[in-house]
């Protein structure tokens, strides 16, 4: 005699408890994750601005070595000399070195130029703040007597236009090559700014005497 055989259909799909409880942990894991991976994105755009700044303390020193002084110019035009005066390549790769990675192309003026235009002696006229979210020196007030100088003399950092370049952090670049930053909690401790500032300013108006001797124009 054979034993009856009952046939089992397989289950397709979930049944609408289960969807529901993996969207209730997808969104528990989105809770702890996003957070972290912000703070990452953050702390890669800190790194590869602190990055860029070194390439252009390299850039100023072979400026330096090439012409026997620095760039003439103040402000973005500063460091944008560094592709006017071939010291850099007007290519991608090399101009992008001149803005921080925390701020987007699209919300800069250069971004209306290909960057094999961005900051040559064609486009050079029109350049100014908006080319860029570093501010440079202001060596019409603040001339450098040598370089390289002291590491209390900046050259470049974030320009904090319209907010931080990264979120509490502000990058330096000293003129001994140095790059350090300013943390906007710190500052606030300090009491070198005030407590419910959200924004570090750069250039003649700043809290922090150092930085006033940039420009962001």
């Amino acid at each position: 005699m054979k034993t009856p055989h009952h046939s089992k259909r397989s289950r397709a799909g979930f049944t609408l408890i289960e969807l529901l409880a993996v969207i209730l942990i997808i969104g528990i894991l989105m809770t702890f994750l996003v957070p972290r991976i912000l703070g990452a994105v953050e702390q890669a755009n800190v790194t590869a601005c602190k990055a860029n700044m070194k390439e252009i303390f390299n850039g100023m020193m072979e400026y330096k070595t090439k012409y026997n002084r620095l760039p003439k110019h103040s402000g973005v035009r500063f460091f944008g000399s560094l592709v006017r005066d071939e010291v850099f390549e007007a290519v991608e790769s090399d101009v992008k070195r001149l803005t921080c990675p925390g701020v987007e192309i699209s919300f800069l003026e250069l971004s209306n130029f290909p960057p094999e235009e961005w900051f040559t002696r064609d486009s050079f006229d029109i350049v100014d703040g908006g080319w860029s979210s570093y501010a440079g020196r202001d060596l019409d007030n603040y001339p450098l007597k040598k370089f390289p100088a002291s590491g209390s003399e900046p050259l470049v950092a974030d320009d904090n236009d319209g907010g931080m370049n990264h979120t509490t952090t502000t990058v330096v670049l000293w003129a001994n090559g140095s790059v350090s930053t300013y943390e906007l909690v710190i500052l606030k401790d300090e009491g070198i700014i005030d407590p419910e500032e959200t924004t570090l300013t750069v250039g003649p108006d700043s809290p922090v005497e150092a930085l006033q001797k940039l420009s962001l124009d």
